[in-house]
């Protein structure tokens, strides 16, 4: 088989029975991770708006759109529920891709898995390890993505959410293979709304979990899609990593043996996967030192071209944002805030605090390095999300270095589902509505027994 068949064979044919434990384990994380996300993000700018026009909008009762009070067709609910998971950047990330799997392939599963009425909870975890790996191993073809081509990982979205809502509706592979070719027809996702601090950064991700499901959908129904979707003359790697180097054979090597999704960094902080290692890197140097901001003269970070452009420039709304969406990938503020209040919190990205004189005035201490020999070593690592070294200097004269590769949550140190928990806990005051604690119990135990969960409605009426 050529990479095209092999990897529709195995989106396809793979079964909860032949995943290995770890990946059913990481893929139970990410299920809790992303619903704590979908907590904190359900009140935040743009999912009201959103969730206000589909209701305009009306149709089929299919599926929830999350703490709405509302049922809509099953692409529009994905629109609002990854829109949200996505919103305030408290998801998942891929360590070594970037992806954020989780936020477009939950919303999927539990609104296929809603409307088909058929889905039981071996098949919703086996769905999700399987398309969060085919998202991961698209996005390692080419060698470079956001920060140098200018798409982002929701470029490879809409690929992941045909084969979720594709596997729940049990499509054969002709069909999954015309999904995938629809799937390219809609397929999209571009840096500037992250360089604009537009919230179309979020609204990507609901685009891309929609176009997956409409995709699907129509395949279902015999519309066909491009066959050759992946390397034709106008295919989706020649199209999108033109004057890019890429290699096809990187989709299927190793395939089914060596997961990629395991490479998945669940956040402690609720911004960009790019400042996760740098924020724990400043605030464990502070612990360990017990300092204050007012005890730093200044913080110079040395990082790579790739956390450069993505959360270091434009300088100008990386020391003062304009709006959340520019906090959130501006590594100067959010340094900037962990030494004034030692932690990096959901309320810091509140217009109050995005003013606060001492952020901004903390903020101004940092100066970022664009290092050649950093970019170098990230590359050959593949460590681009996290490789940094940091040097405080202290008023009392005292220089604190430490270079950090990985950061908690990340693969070499994951949370476990009781972390998972736990910051879902923290999301859930920040809920659009009430979420008490015995909820997120209840959601930490349907995911930890999933095996044994027979209808999905057991989470969706949790999350109604």
């Amino acid at each position: 088989m050529n990479p095209t068949e092999e990897i529709v064979s195995y989106v396809a044919s793979t079964r909860y029975e032949d995943l290995p434990g770890e990946v059913v384990e990481a893929a139970k994380r990410l299920f809790m991770n992303t619903l704590a996300a979908m907590l904190a993000g359900s009140g935040a700018p743009g999912v009201s708006e959103v969730s206000k026009l589909v209701r305009q909008w009306g149709g089929r009762e299919e599926a929830t759109a999350v703490l709405q009070d509302f049922k809509t067709p099953a692409h529009e609910a994905v629109m609002i529920n990854a829109t949200m998971a996505r919103a305030l950047d408290f998801d998942e990330f891929n360590v070594q891709t970037g992806i954020h799997a989780g936020a477009t392939l939950i919303p999927v599963a539990l609104a296929t898995a809603e409307f088909t009425g058929n889905a039981n909870g071996k098949e919703i975890i086996a769905a999700i390890a399987v398309c969060s790996e085919l998202m991961s191993r698209m996005r390692v073809v080419p060698d470079r993505c956001i920060g140098i081509s200018g798409w982002t990982g929701e470029i490879f979205g809409a690929f992941g959410a045909a084969a979720a809502t594709g596997r729940l509706m049990h499509l054969s592979e002709g069909e999954m293979l015309n999904s995938f070719g629809l799937a390219l027809c809609q397929s999209s996702g571009t840096a500037q709304g992250i360089y604009d601090g537009a919230m179309a950064t979020r609204l990507q991700q609901g685009f891309s979990a929609r176009a997956g499901v409409v995709a699907a959908r129509m395949a279902a129904e015999g519309i066909t899609g491009a066959r050759n979707f992946l390397d034709g003359k106008a295919g989706f790697y020649p199209v999108y990593y033109r004057g890019l180097d890429y290699d096809l054979q990187r989709l299927v090597d190793g395939l089914g043996e060596d997961y990629r999704f395991l490479s998945i960094a669940t956040k402690s902080y609720p911004c960009c996967g790019f400042i996760q290692a740098p924020a724990e890197n400043l605030i464990g140097l502070m612990r360990k030192h017990n300092l204050s901001g007012e005890d730093i003269e200044r913080v110079e970070i040395r990082v790579n071209e790739q956390m450069y452009n993505t959360v270091c420039a434009p300088v100008e709304v990386k020391y003062k944002p304009e709006n959340e969406a520019d906090a959130m990938f501006a590594l100067p503020y959010v340094l900037g805030t962990a030494m004034v209040s030692g932690d990096v919190l959901l309320s810091d990205f509140t217009l109050e605090f995005m003013r606060d004189p001492k952020r901004l005035s903390a903020a101004d201490k940092v100066q970022v390095i664009l290092d050649q020999e950093m970019d170098a070593e990230a590359k050959r690592l593949n460590l681009a999300l996290s490789l940094h070294a940091l040097e405080v200097h202290t008023t009392d004269g005292r220089v604190l270095t430490e270079k950090l590769y990985h950061a908690k949550g990340f693969p070499q140190n994951p949370m476990t589902l009781e972390d998972c928990a736990e910051k879902a806990r923290k999301c859930a005051p920040f809920a659009l509505k009430n979420f008490p604690d015995q909820k997120v119990q209840a959601l930490k135990n349907c995911i930890e027994g999933i095996e044994d969960l027979a209808r999905i409605t057991d989470i969706t009426g949790i999350l109604a």
